[in-house]
């Protein structure tokens, strides 16, 4: 999945999948290892439903959780207010934007 997340991100796809029992769209900026070492990606989630019915917004999603991963043929900019190169919550960074 390592692979299919970075060219995500570098060709600027959008990802659909479902995380903890949700649908979710997002726009992929980071994947690395947290300080907890769990592989995680900060993505800005643009469609879907979340726990706090919040959207659109920033959140850091573990990979354990994510299931059906697919990479959209929709693109996106690679700009969005928030995003912070060299993510603070990550030790090890795969790819970025």
């Amino acid at each position: 999945m390592k692979n299919v997340i970075c060219k995500a991100i570098e060709n600027k796809n959008l990802l659909e999948f479902n995380y903890k029992g949700y649908y979710r769209v997002v726009e992929p900026f980071t994947f690395g290892i947290n300080t907890k070492d769990n592989e995680v990606l900060s993505a800005f989630q643009v469609k879907g439903e979340s726990e706090s019915g919040n959207r659109p917004m920033w959140r850091l999603f573990d990979l354990e959780k994510i299931e059906n991963m697919r990479v959209l043929s929709e693109n996106f900019s690679g700009h969005r207010d928030g995003y912070k190169k060299n993510d603070s919550r990550m030790d090890r960074i795969y790819c970025e934007i």
